[in-house]
């Protein structure tokens, strides 16, 4: 429930815009934050997603669903990209908090999760929230503090910390196209990034947890044609795609 009665002043609260993703969820435990907020646009995959949180809302700090607020699912492509999402998102995290952090990595490659998205939004909304004949003035500071870490260098700091590896799969959903079940399908993008960050990161093979095996989808054929890809410069994501390219080239040398 938003208090309309503080927006006219500071709210010295975190916001983590969350979703039900790995990387959401590390987030979550390295900041521990006032809100974890997680805002329904209504796309197909933002359907799947708060179904799945409002089932398993336990594993997240302060957990607040934001629903009926947002519609964007007319603007959902055909990947899934919902442009301009995070610039509605950041606006309304600040009707909960001062602080507002979008859980970017390193390997996101959208120009509304880069350092220049965030300056602009701070700019816009230091703006709006001035002092001025309504507000008292507040001091947004919407960032990336995570933009400099790839997927793997989470799960390095959390398993640091303690966290375990079942936890990041049990506890996390990452999947464009679920089956029929609800299971994840083990070969979508959010599925195969999450898979191998895990098994550079820890040399653990999730493929155990899952009713559809990621390691299955990773055939000798799939594995050569995804270093292939990589050798395309539009298809790389800097750093991670070289964590990528050493866990593909390792899990290909175990089978000659």
């Amino acid at each position: 429930m938003i208090d309309i009665s503080t927006l006219t002043k500071p709210i010295n609260k975190k916001v983590l815009l969350c979703s039900a993703g790995m990387d959401s969820y590390i987030i979550n435990k390295l900041e521990k934050p006032d809100v974890c907020l997680f805002i329904d646009t209504k796309s197909n995959y933002s359907g799947i997603e708060k179904e799945w949180m409002i089932r398993n809302k336990e594993h997240y700090n302060n957990l607040v669903i934001m629903d009926n607020v947002l519609d964007l699912s007319m603007v959902e492509l055909d990947n899934f990209i919902v442009p301009v999402r995070n610039l509605f998102l950041a606006a309304l995290g600040t009707y909960y908090g001062d602080e507002i952090i979008l859980g970017a990595t390193y390997g996101d490659r959208s120009t509304d999760k880069d350092y220049t998205f965030q300056g602009m939004m701070n700019g816009v909304l230091n703006y709006i929230y001035g002092k001025t004949h309504w507000c008292e003035g507040r001091n947004i500071n919407f960032n990336l503090k995570y933009k400099e870490w790839t997927k793997e260098d989470l799960i390095k700091e959390f398993m640091r910390q303690g966290g375990k590896v079942e936890e990041l799969v049990q506890n996390s959903f990452s999947c464009y196209t679920p089956d029929k079940d609800g299971e994840p399908c083990g070969k979508c993008k959010p599925c195969t990034r999450k898979f191998l960050s895990i098994l550079g990161a820890t040399g653990v093979d999730i493929s155990q947890y899952y009713k559809n095996s990621p390691r299955e989808y990773f055939d000798d054929e799939t594995i050569k044609q995804w270093l292939d890809d990589f050798k395309i410069e539009v298809n790389r994501r800097g750093r991670e795609t070289v964590q990528t390219e050493k866990v593909l080239i390792k899990m290909l040398e175990k089978r000659c």
